[in-house]
């Protein structure tokens, strides 16, 4: 209850302990095991087969898994890439890697995870900054695509941040993003996305593939939070994970939200 009223009521901050949080995470995760934020994606248990990935990245399948979906409807040949939000940067070495953009640059509010993120991935093409997505500083149709990932539910003015998608994606570039928001205000989320004055390529509620990805990848997250987090934290940090500890209650919760994906077209 308290973590919706502060969404509805008092977005400000949320959005400032949030920032707590992740800055609080790249203080934890002393073995770099955290890299990715979001809550993941599966189509398995639709019969769909889960996408190839190197041993070592198996761990992290379910987050990758839900960067894949985000990517894969789009040509990313000789592109031009902004991620608002990039976090530790998992998905964005993973989009860098597998699609192969001309260039990827990463944007976060979090000093250290850009600190981290410089100092853990090298890849020619690959850069990270510091910046607000209420505010982002490149030039007018800069990108020929900009991302975002399960991030935008904590701006608290989240009709700015479309404003510079807009205005910094070029002609014809998308705007691949997925969140989640309280049901009932799905329809206004809607609403402000058809305000942007951008196509829908297309639209796709996901709540059902995300909350079977948390509920297979309940252990390691529980995992990480009983490892890094100390003890007096660790109940704000299984709310955030979206799983609990209670070994008889495994179901994941996504606290009566739904989950879309979305792919805009700028004109």
């Amino acid at each position: 209850m308290l973590n919706k009223l502060l969404f509805h009521r008092f977005p400000n901050i949320k959005s400032w302990l949030t920032r707590i949080q992740y800055e609080l995470i790249s203080t934890f995760d002393r073995d770099k095991n955290a890299i990715f934020m979001n809550f993941g994606y599966t189509a398995h248990h639709q019969g769909h087969e889960p996408i190839p990935l190197a041993k070592e990245e198996e761990i992290h399948r379910y987050p990758l898994q839900l960067y894949h979906h985000v990517a894969r409807h789009i040509d990313w040949k000789n592109t031009d890439a902004l991620e608002v939000s990039s976090g530790r940067g998992g998905g964005a070495s993973f989009i860098m890697r597998y699609f192969k953009p001309r260039s990827y640059t990463g944007v976060d509010f979090s000093t250290r995870a850009v600190e981290f993120c410089r100092s853990h991935y090298k890849m020619d093409g690959l850069k990270f900054h510091h910046g607000n997505a209420e505010a982002l500083t490149f030039p007018d149709n800069s990108f020929d695509v900009v991302v975002n990932v399960e991030a935008s539910l904590y701006y608290p003015n989240i009709t700015r941040f479309y404003e510079h998608v807009k205005r910094v994606l070029k002609p014809n570039g998308y705007f691949l993003y997925t969140d989640l928001r309280y049901e009932e205000k799905v329809s206004i989320w809607h609403a402000q996305l058809k305000n942007m004055g951008m196509k829908l390529i297309k639209e796709e509620d996901i709540t059902d593939n995300v909350l079977k990805a948390m509920e297979l990848d309940r252990e390691r997250r529980v995992a990480l939070v009983d490892k890094y987090v100390p003890a007096i934290l660790r109940k704000q940090f299984y709310h955030f994970a979206g799983v609990s500890p209670n070994q008889t209650d495994t179901l994941p919760h996504l606290d009566n939200r739904r989950y879309w994906y979305f792919v805009l077209q700028k004109a």
